[in-house]
């Protein structure tokens, strides 16, 4: 994989040709943008965020989802929104509805992008594992490592959408074979990380989390807090592509890496990876 040379250079060139190509940013959905007022707000309205969310059947579910996993060892179930955020804390929430609106506010109703969403969803559960095995290692919320998952190639059904040959094989197969994205960005002269990085830049994602989309392919332009989140997303792909049985180019040139990012140590990395997958297997429906 060729390097980035002088990245600050290259990431506003790259910038410039997105914003050029006419390529459209998905807007926060209204929800999001009510929360982050209500948030941002003096008194800080946490009754008023519950009850907007509870409107929402689906983010109510997928909060109580969260709060009840076994990433948060509540003595007893736990019922109420109110009770809910207040274990979760608002920025998580937030977080959370983020990730959750991203895939409506991007469309797209064919197989491959069903796919695509299923794909994106596994590794951000992995993401999610290796997070809260590593947390004292890596300092990494559960929750910034799962969003982090489901938004590192949110470029790629944008580009999808306004290049109809920009994954071409991807759709004739109807997502039962996945192109390698970084090729795919060679041959039509894009760049899918730099899309996602607009978007988690517009939806004012973390700024860790914005670096972490942009170099998910590349380990050696980020910094300490970036990397760390980068390593985990490189884990959890790894993971995937092992899960799928598909053959990992990459982590050959940074495996060594990422172990050490986040703590593991090469003599026990296959002890490490075999309890992630299984404990992803335990989680699945």
């Amino acid at each position: 994989m060729k390097r980035i040379e002088n990245p600050e250079v290259d990431e506003q060139v790259l910038l410039d040709k997105v914003l050029d190509s006419q390529i459209k940013i998905p807007p926060q959905p209204a929800i999001l943008l009510e929360i982050d007022r209500l948030i941002n707000s003096p008194n800080n309205q946490l009754t008023a965020i519950g009850k907007l969310i509870t409107k929402d059947v689906g983010l109510s579910a997928a909060i109580f989802k969260l709060v009840n996993s076994s990433f948060y060892k509540s003595p007893a179930p736990i019922t109420s929104i109110q009770k809910a955020i207040t274990v979760l804390g608002l920025s998580q929430v937030s977080n959370l509805i983020k990730g959750l609106s991203l895939r409506g506010a991007i469309g797209g109703n064919e197989l491959a992008y069903e796919k695509f969403w299923e794909r994106s969803d596994e590794i951000a559960t992995l993401c999610a594992i290796i997070a809260n095995k590593q947390l004292s290692a890596c300092n990494i919320p559960v929750d910034q490592s799962y969003m982090a998952g489901l938004f590192h190639e949110c470029g790629v059904p944008i580009l999808m959408q306004r290049f109809p040959q920009y994954c071409q094989t991807f759709r004739l197969n109807q997502g039962s074979h996945w192109p390698d994205f970084y090729e795919e960005d060679i041959h039509f002269q894009t760049d899918h990380t730099i899309v996602g990085f607009l978007v988690t830049k517009h939806w004012n994602l973390p700024e860790y989390i914005c670096q972490a989309v942009r170099f998910h392919h590349d380990l050696l332009h980020v910094d300490h807090a970036a990397l760390t989140l980068v390593s985990i997303l490189q884990m959890a792909r790894h993971l995937h592509k092992k899960l799928h049985h598909i053959k990992d180019t990459e982590w050959g040139q940074m495996g060594d890496q990422v172990l050490e990012e986040i703590g593991v140590g090469r003599e026990g990395s296959i002890e490490f990876m075999e309890d992630v997958l299984e404990t992803f297997t335990l989680r699945r429906p």
